[in-house]
């Protein structure tokens, strides 16, 4: 029964057609009505996903939420995709599918006995069979087996570790979103079987290891999968991006195809790389190390004197990286004209700087929003421990490879959509006009002039990200703004990518990290190169598979990307878990009804509940404004003095204190009331 439903729900519609569903036997389906030839969710039925909160819930709608009371929530949980009855008093009738389908716990003992205590509330007893071989501290992944309106029915799947092992937090989140960690011995043995022969490769490739190509990576890198090149000749810049040739070793079908097609994307998380590749392929065999004979796919493009492209070719190369440079010294050079001790490598890179430049005025003119975010970076010991926090900062060095990157990316996309071939493009849709609104809404609130007339528009969005980046107000605009945007997101269809202002766009340039470059760099052997041995079955193999790749690594993008969230915000709250009671300059950058979100100097970002403070705020959301009963105020962006009271690992959060800004006076807004949730 669950499918069919669940149909509805994927579709974000009412009604399917039979040929879609067969014929299906209502007296299954009592939630459905059949008028030739659509199936339909019956008037009064509702489909959705069950924001749960403790005594009450909301089925999540695109256009109104649905108020459920405690009552009429039967034994649905968070997340669950649920059927409401409308009414007067809305209630759940069917669990189309759960959510809950793991739990991460650790076994804990007291007076009465061994218990699992989940990492995330449920509000139900947890009921576990046999735990034969487990010591109370152990952390597991529970399989869920049944649920009740009471109780929860699971089994231990997988033993993760013990909670005194030092990278056991992390490890929790890695296995609640069920990411791989390992690659299995049966898969690392299989490399074995990878054989090129790298003399017969060099007679059916283009040799460009008289060209001056360099890397320009992190310092840490180490899957080194593109490298740069460029010369001037008659007036017009020749440049090569050259990315690794990592299709040509992993093999259609093969086992490591089939776990890379698995993870999608390598994770970087703040204190280690779970790569989609295991690191004699990511950190050997394809990595464009230096003064190595590397086989590659080039984009090579000629541009004119403007940055505009007008010839290019895609070939199959072997390259020898001649440096390996990280941004830092680029930077330091393009800057500060730090000697490189190499004069062909400076000529190269101000050569490279200056196209840089260019393209990157292009890509204004045509529409591209520049959008400001912030990102965490943490120095780590080799046991995981947070030494130090900080914000990474984009510079020209990194905006270069940005820029040289993204026209290799344009061009290839050009190329798949005009050539009518199967492809993976990379895209972005509009944004959701009623979200723009109030996110413009929000901005102009704060003093800026927005323009109201020209929404969704990229013309007036650059103006007033340009308009705010020297201001205080710089990061939350730029944040207001870009929780108004869609996501970008993989399509077998080609469209428009919207913060880009790009008609064409796929990901060629990381086959290393990214599953659809890597796919995408398999249809280029097959169809442009012509590698094929049966065109029209090779068209049609990649035609059909492509909209399940599309949404299966789009999934896996966005699951890794919340992973990553989520770790960077425990190792925050580790970071910062040694230092209640210190005190640290931020600003506040977003409200609530329940109290406010401050940033701090460094990046790190915490919650000053009203509850903390020391009277009675009301928000007033024309002016984004708490207002106290004794006339205190707290604006969105005003900058605040906080203390630290209270760091919750298990909720990956941290809550402040705001100091009084009176003079002579230390004290800490705190209410009689508040007490720190408890610490795991």
């Amino acid at each position: 029964m669950e499918n069919i439903y669940l149909e509805f729900y994927n579709q974000q519609t009412r009604k399917l057609n039979k040929e879609v569903t067969k014929d299906i036997d209502l007296e299954k389906y009592p939630y459905l009505t059949f008028d030739e030839p659509y199936y339909s969710l019956k008037p009064d039925i509702l489909i959705g996903r069950l924001d749960h909160k403790k005594t009450f819930g909301f089925l999540r709608q695109e256009l109104e939420d649905i108020y459920i009371d405690q009552r009429y929530l039967a034994d649905a949980m968070h997340d669950d995709i649920v059927l409401v009855k409308e009414g007067v008093e809305p209630k759940i009738v069917f669990i189309v599918k759960r959510a809950l389908t793991i739990i991460i716990a650790t076994l804990k003992k007291t007076g009465r006995g061994l218990f699992f205590e989940s990492d995330t509330y449920l509000d139900k007893r947890l009921e576990v069979d046999n735990i034969e071989g487990l010591v109370p501290g152990h952390v597991v992944t529970l399989e869920v087996e049944a649920i009740e309106q009471y109780q929860i029915f699971a089994k231990v799947k997988k033993i993760i570790g013990h909670t005194n092992d030092p990278d056991i937090n992390t490890l929790k989140i890695v296995y609640a979103y069920q990411w791989p960690t390992k690659f299995t011995d049966e898969l690392i043995d299989s490399l074995k079987d990878i054989d090129i022969d790298l003399e017969q490769e060099k007679k059916e490739r283009l040799d460009l290891t008289n060209d001056l190509i360099i890397t320009i990576d992190g310092k840490d890198a180490k899957d080194l999968d593109d490298a740069i090149s460029l010369t001037i000749k008659d007036d017009m810049y020749h440049l090569g991006v050259h990315i690794a040739d990592v299709s040509h070793y992993v093999k259609e079908g093969t086992m490591l195809d089939d776990e890379a097609y698995k993870r999608s994307t390598s994770s970087y998380l703040a204190d280690r790389v779970i790569p989609m590749l295991p690191h004699k392929l990511s950190n050997d065999l394809c990595s464009l190390n230096p003064d190595e004979i590397k086989l590659t796919l080039s984009c090579l493009m000629v541009l004119d004197m403007d940055a505009k492209v007008v010839s290019y070719d895609i070939q199959k190369t072997f390259i020898k990286s001649y440096r390996r440079m990280n941004y830092d010294e680029v930077n330091q050079f393009l800057k500060n004209n730090k000697t490189l001790h190499d004069e062909k490598i400076e000529k190269m890179l101000v050569t490279m700087n200056e196209l840089s430049l260019k393209l990157k005025k292009i890509r204004h003119q045509r529409g591209e929003i520049e959008f400001e975010s912030s990102e965490l970076g943490f120095i780590v010991d080799d046991k995981g421990r947070v030494l130090d926090v900080y914000q990474r900062k984009t510079d020209e060095a990194e905006e270069l490879i940005e820029s040289f990157m993204l026209i290799a990316n344009e061009t290839v996309a050009f190329h798949m959509f005009h050539a009518d071939l199967p492809s993976i493009y990379r895209i972005h849709e509009k944004p959701d006009v009623n979200k723009l609104k109030l996110a413009l809404q929000t901005v102009a609130k704060l003093g800026f002039q927005v323009n109201m007339k020209q929404i969704g528009n990229p013309k007036p969005l650059q103006i007033l990200t340009k308009n705010t980046s020297d201001t205080p107000y710089s990061y939350i605009v730029h944040m207001t703004l870009l929780r108004a945007m869609q996501k970008a997101k993989y399509s077998e269809i080609n469209s428009p990518h919207y913060g880009l202002g790009s008609r064409f766009y796929s990901h060629f340039t990381s086959p290393i990290r990214r599953y659809p470059d890597f796919i995408l760099h398999r249809i280029i052997h097959r169809l442009v190169i012509g590698e094929s041995k049966n065109m029209k079955k090779d068209m049609h193999h990649f035609e059909t598979i492509m909209p399940a790749v599309a949404q299966h690594t789009s999934d896996q993008e966005r699951k890794a990307v919340q992973m990553e969230r989520d770790v960077a915000k425990l190792k925050s709250c580790e970071y910062m878990s040694d230092k209640i009671g210190n005190q640290f300059k931020g600003v506040i950058t977003q409200m609530m009804p329940s109290g406010m979100f401050v940033k701090l100097d460094n990046g790190i970002e915490g919650f000053v509940p009203l509850r903390v403070l020391d009277d009675y705020y009301m928000y007033d959301e024309t002016n984004l404004t708490f207002v106290g009963n004794r006339g205190k105020k707290y604006r969105l962006g005003d900058p605040v003095k906080v203390e630290l009271l209270d760091v919750d690992l298990a909720a990956k959060k941290m809550d402040f204190g705001i100091i009084d800004k009176k003079a002579n006076q230390k004290k800490v807004h705190k209410h009689e009331n508040y007490r720190p949730k408890q610490k795991s």
